[in-house]
């Protein structure tokens, strides 16, 4: 969906992907014998995911709930907490020094925790600022929160993928091309 009735059509396909990466965890944390690299691989995955999806949050959906809606300082406040309770948990799974059945305890509460955030989210959030919030304020917030993708540190720039500055940077001053005054790449 493309419209007002979409929003945040973007926030929503990474709900979905999220979910799918809990399914993932608790399929593993449930296996017996499951080996603990998989769930540390799965966990690893999750945090690529939640990292962007969190301050990409913070950043536009939050401050838009506060302007436009009546209990929005209190939703945001209450998200930016389940955030950090969220980032918490996941430093807690992903501990090395954790047994096994820690790291599936630690894994079972952030996956109810992250689940209760997300269903709160769509169900609550997500339809209370497309009821409340002016049209142009739901696609100001949905190309921002686009931009803020596009600008992150460690997205591909140009479509190169993330290190090739500095691997040219490198190159360059292996070969001595950064020592003369135009200190770009030949």
């Amino acid at each position: 969906m493309n419209g007002v009735e979409g929003f945040p059509s973007r926030l929503s396909a990474e709900h979905r992907a999220i979910e799918t990466l809990l399914r993932q965890l608790n399929r593993a944390a449930t296996r017996a014998g499951a080996p603990d690299e998989e769930a540390l691989r799965l966990l690893g995955s999750l945090r690529r995911l939640l990292s962007p999806h969190l301050v990409t949050e913070e950043a536009h959906l939050y401050p838009l709930a506060r302007r436009c809606l009546a209990t929005g300082d209190a939703l945001a406040d209450a998200a930016a907490r389940s955030h950090a309770a969220i980032r918490r948990l996941l430093d807690r799974a992903e501990d090395d020094r954790l047994t096994a059945g820690g790291r599936r305890h630690a894994t079972a509460v952030l996956v109810v925790l992250l689940r209760a955030h997300l269903r709160g989210e769509e169900e609550r959030l997500f339809p209370a600022l497309r009821a409340r919030a002016a049209p142009p304020d739901l696609r100001t917030c949905e190309r921002r929160m686009c931009e803020s993708r596009a600008r992150r540190p460690g997205a591909p720039l140009w479509g190169l993928p993330p290190g090739t500055g500095a691997i040219a940077a490198l190159r360059d001053h292996v070969s001595g091309h950064d020592t003369f005054g135009d200190q770009r790449s030949p």
